[in-house]
């Protein structure tokens, strides 16, 4: 894909696309649209005006997987769940909607979870006390009838759920399901997680996801028998590897140009036993 858009040689708008992006990040498609080696220059891997560029260019692309609908499966519950640069926490309200947010406070933009999940009717800000619906609609402090409401609200994301899996797109872009990958399995709307656990490594993010897509091995406890299916695709972050009774959802956070964390969400068919 990268390749293919340095082939030929660069339009107008391609050439203007290069000036705007860091040297190392040019200096690349350069090498790529050439034959002969491609050896990307360190800076591309640690420095932070291209992992600021990533950030506005790649990280919000939808849609992201973010973990299997039985993580909110009772009204009134909530989890936090960091997606790059974003901290967002997605909700069930009491009528049974999801809602994504972004877990920043209109008032004073303190993050207004922080525990990695719960159960109530309001999310509360820690910081001045503002309490918000599940919908991100701010409750208290109350203002005057002057004021328009719809404004006073968390920020919010697209947010559904396919074949059992929580997808989210933070991009702002046009609605559209046309770019949420597939196929899932069919019985993952039916399966049970079986194991949640996240990560810290002081690598880029490239480097991690490099890694992991590769040692797909280290998705599951058990050798593949023969039954590896797919690897699914979410956005650029997040991917399902698939078996025929187990899945394993990564999910790839960038949080620094040195620091990623990434976390594995491993499901099961409702039949299979551990």
């Amino acid at each position: 894909m990268v390749r293919s858009l340095w082939a030929l040689e660069p339009t107008d708008d391609q050439r203007i696309l290069l000036m705007d992006l860091p040297a190392s990040v040019a200096a690349l498609g350069e090498q790529l649209g050439r034959a002969g080696e491609i050896a990307p220059d360190p800076a591309f891997f640690h420095e932070p005006d291209v992992f600021a560029a990533e950030r506005e260019r790649i990280f919000a692309r939808p849609w992201m997987a973010v973990d299997h609908a039985t993580r909110l499966d009772e009204d009134g519950r909530y989890f936090r769940v960091d997606a790059a640069a974003r901290s967002m926490v997605v909700t069930r309200d009491g009528s049974g909607g999801l809602h994504a947010l972004r877990n920043v406070c209109i008032h004073a933009g303190y993050p207004v979870c922080d525990a990695e999940e719960g159960a109530g009717e309001r999310l509360v800000c820690p910081y001045h006390g503002w309490e918000f619906a599940l919908d991100g609609e701010l409750l208290e402090p109350a203002f005057s009838g002057r004021t328009d409401r719809s404004r006073l609200r968390m920020t919010r994301y697209r947010v559904c759920v396919r074949d059992g899996l929580i997808l989210v797109d933070a991009s702002g872009g046009a609605p559209s399901s046309d770019e949420i990958g597939g196929p899932i399995p069919a019985w993952l709307s039916d399966g049970k997680v079986t194991r949640r656990a996240s990560y810290s490594t002081n690598w880029n993010w490239k480097f991690v996801l490099h890694f992991l897509q590769h040692r797909p091995e280290l998705a599951f406890d058990k050798p593949s028998n023969g039954d590896d299916q797919d690897c699914v695709e979410f956005g650029p972050l997040s991917w399902l590897m698939v078996r025929s009774e187990q899945v394993a959802l990564f999910r790839v956070i960038p949080k620094f140009a040195e620091r990623t964390d990434f976390q594995l969400i491993r499901m099961a068919a409702p039949d299979t036993l551990e």
